[in-house]
């Protein structure tokens, strides 16, 4: 009779038990489903705010950047320049390192950084005009939830020019991430959004979309974009990882398409000195507490935190207005 107390009461336990495990797994679920699937607005946009390259030339790289990209020149001296569209918020800081060597195409770094125009005529535009001057482009396709243009600039450096399709036809998996693809970009409907306007430099409104990198490990790049910075997961593969706020398609993402466990590249070598990203009080509290708590060193100043990823990829993430 004990005996069998013993094993009602070991039932009981093990049923409950099962409850409170299927109870935590379908409210995790359904907090996913409610935060993933919601739909971007912009709302809090933009997220990345300026990107820093080491550059082996300054003249030669503005020749670039101002002629066939099309930014204006926000501040120059000597050795650095500000790049800008509206002539008010820099984007783009280029730096001429003297002592620079190249980077290794097997190190961590620049993936590509990527400029999102305002409307598929301005993207329809820059390309006609890189098409005119005879630059070379190194792809060109429709994303899905993007139609996009690849290029790189005189030290390598990799470019993306790109549009958002409107964000609801962005085409979801079920598991609250986009569906992404690589299909050719249809250059002759794109083309046929000029109606007899001419190129005339990046618009206002043009800003810094995404980032893509190249890193050293995915699981450890989540633990720290995911875990420590708070974004969340847009994408993920083996060998792949996009992350964002606010439902976007992506704000980094991350790759390991040249090999895992890569080096970082030399201090002095030319490509990404860092970028900055933009984030509510509550974020930056909350991704300062969490990067503490993981282990993840970083120095603050005014409020701006500088912090490497596990791929030595430097951020700097300051607080929106």
């Amino acid at each position: 009779m004990k005996k069998m107390k013993n094993m009602r009461f070991i039932s009981i336990i093990i049923i409950f038990t099962i409850i409170v495990v299927l109870f935590l797994f379908l409210n995790k679920e359904g907090h996913n489903e409610e935060m993933t699937m919601e739909t971007y607005s912009g709302i809090m946009e933009p997220r990345i705010g300026y990107v820093e390259l080491q550059v082996s030339d300054l003249d030669r790289s503005l020749t670039f950047y101002q002629e066939l990209i099309g930014f204006q020149v926000l501040e120059r001296d000597e050795k650095t320049a500000k790049l800008t569209t509206d002539g008010m918020v820099p984007h783009l800081l280029l730096k001429e390192e003297e002592s620079f060597v190249e980077r290794p195409l097997k190190s961590t770094g620049l993936y590509h950084f990527a400029i999102v125009v305002p409307t598929r005529e301005d993207l329809a535009l820059s390309i006609v005009h890189l098409l005119e001057a005879g630059y070379p482009i190194q792809g060109a396709s429709d994303h899905q939830y993007s139609e996009a243009v690849y290029l790189a600039d005189p030290d390598s450096n990799g470019i993306e020019i790109y549009v958002d399709r409107d964000s609801e036809q962005w085409e979801r998996d079920g598991k609250g991430g986009y569906v992404g693809g690589t299909a050719p970009l249809d250059v002759d409907d794109l083309f046929a959004e000029i109606k007899g306007s001419t190129w005339s430099g990046l618009p206002s409104g043009t800003r810094i979309g995404h980032m893509h990198l190249q890193v050293s490990d995915i699981e450890e790049s989540e633990t720290f974009y995911v875990e420590g910075l708070g974004l969340d997961i847009v994408a993920k593969d083996s060998h792949m990882l996009f992350v964002s706020k606010d439902a976007y398609h992506h704000h980094i993402g991350m790759n390991t398409w040249s090999g895992k466990g890569l080096p970082a590249s030399p201090e002095n070598a030319l490509g990404l000195t860092h970028f900055t990203l933009h984030f509510t009080e509550e974020e930056y509290d909350r991704a300062k507490e969490n990067l503490g708590r993981l282990g993840f060193n970083f120095s603050e100043d005014n409020q701006e935190i500088t912090v490497e990823d596990p791929s030595e990829n430097t951020i700097k993430i300051k607080i929106k207005n």
